[in-house]
Order: structure tokens, then C-alpha cells, then sequence
């Protein structure tokens, strides 16, 4: 892992992309999910829905920001301090997710940092080779699929498969990464000191505020200039 650039963050605001319920002071939390859509827009109809048992409650509210984020940031060029987005890229394809890490850096002041956390590919399916090696080192007669089918099974149900509308609220992941495609991803559009990053460890002062995982977490720093 490279150093950490000992520079404080430009001045702007902190947005915190698909916030989900982790919506804390100080930052801009921005989600763009159907549940926080009508929560915010439409909270009367929200809480008839909650009284009737027909969805959970929510902390979504009035109080976030509602973005589409395949539109672009509604944020000046090099106006903000830095973005966080926790468990976000992976609901795009890949081509979505090159624009929206090229917006995250334009609306980035120089200096300001983009971090994000995704699920870590390797380790989903470092665990799926582990039960195959494991059955397969077993003889022919006394191998069972059923850890097998159980890995498999819980990526398409709870990751890949697009739900019923009202069950998901449009929870869908489209892409699995890893730290090496992040930071290619990353360094494509212009970032540097780009590295995989421990948890809750960052040039953001106040980062535990929004990283609730510690997945697959890279940052980087837009340059103030080039060859920065």
C-alpha cells in the first residue's frame, strides 16, 4: 500500500453517493433507490405503506439529496472536498461506472479524494474454489454438491437476481470488482495515489462516519495539476 498524502482536503462539501441508511452530519447524502425516491417525495404515501405492513420503515426522508446517478453530479467542476461511496459501483455496468468515477473527478476540487467500497470479488469466489477443492479431494463416492450449490445459490439470490419491485426496490448488482479493476478504473480517469485502502483508513478525517463495510475499499486523489 503507498502512503497516504499528508495534505488536508480542499474546501466543499462531503457527498455521500447511495448513502443508504447511513446518513450522518456534515455530509450530503445522496440516493437515488426507489425506496429513498418515495420516501422523500412522497413520504405521506411512504409512512401509508409502512402503517400497512406492505414495506419496512425507513430513514429515508426529506432530509436526502435525490440523485439519478446515471445523469451527471449537480456540483460545479472542482468544487468538492470528497466522495464516498459505500457498496454503489457494483449496481452498475462497467460502462456506467467509467462515466460516473469521470464525474466523481470533474466535480472533485484538486486535492479531493473519491473512495469507494465494493464487494470483494476474490474473496466471494476464493471461498467458492475452497469447497470445490475440498470435494474434490474427497473420493468419487463421498463428495456432496451441497456447499457447492449453497455458494452459487446465494450469489443469484442475493446478489445477481433482480428481485419483485416491491421486495427489492430495485436492488440489482450488474459488475463484480476487485482492487485491481477499481484501480485501473480509477487511474484511467485521471486519479493518483490510487491504492487499496484498510478499513477506516484514509485522508477523509471523518471516514468512519460513512464506511460501514470493510470490503473492497480503494481511494484516490485527484492531482492538482499535471504530472501532480
Amino acid at each position: 500500500m503507498r502512503a497516504v498524502p499528508d495534505t488536508p482536503l480542499p474546501k466543499g462539501p462531503k457527498l455521500n453517493i447511495g448513502c443508504g441508511p447511513v446518513q450522518p452530519a456534515g455530509w450530503v447524502n445522496i440516493d437515488g433507490s426507489n425506496r429513498a425516491r418515495l420516501a422523500s417525495r412522497f413520504w405521506p404515501v411512504d409512512r401509508a405503506l409502512v402503517a400497512l405492513g406492505v414495506l419496512p420503515k425507513t430513514s429515508f426522508g426529506p432530509h436526502i439529496q435525490i440523485h439519478d446517478l446515471f445523469k451527471p453530479l449537480p456540483y460545479a467542476d472542482n468544487s468538492v472536498a470528497c466522495i464516498y461511496a459505500g457498496e454503489v459501483w457494483e449496481h452498475f455496468e462497467y460502462e456506467d461506472t467509467v462515466r460516473l468515477t469521470a464525474d466523481c473527478f470533474r466535480v472533485l476540487a484538486p486535492g479531493g479524494v473519491l473512495r469507494i467500497c465494493v464487494p470483494d470479488g476474490p474473496t466471494f469466489w476464493g471461498r467458492y474454489l475452497e469447497l470445490y477443492e475440498a470435494e474434490r479431494a474427497k473420493p468419487a463416492g463421498s463428495r456432496s454438491a451441497q456447499a457447492l450449490r449453497a455458494h452459487v445459490e446465494l450469489y443469484f439470490r442475493e446478489i445477481m437476481t433482480r428481485r419483485v419491485w416491491l421486495g427489492s426496490i430495485g436492488h440489482k448488482h450488474k459488475w463484480q470488482f476487485d482492487d485491481v479493476q477499481l484501480t485501473a478504473l480509477f487511474e484511467e480517469v485521471g486519479f493518483t495515489h490510487v491504492d487499496r485502502m484498510p478499513f477506516h483508513q484514509s485522508r477523509i478525517p471523518d471516514v468512519a462516519a460513512v464506511e460501514s463495510s470493510a470490503f473492497c475499499i480503494v481511494e484516490g486523489t485527484k492531482p492538482f495539476g499535471r504530472g501532480a
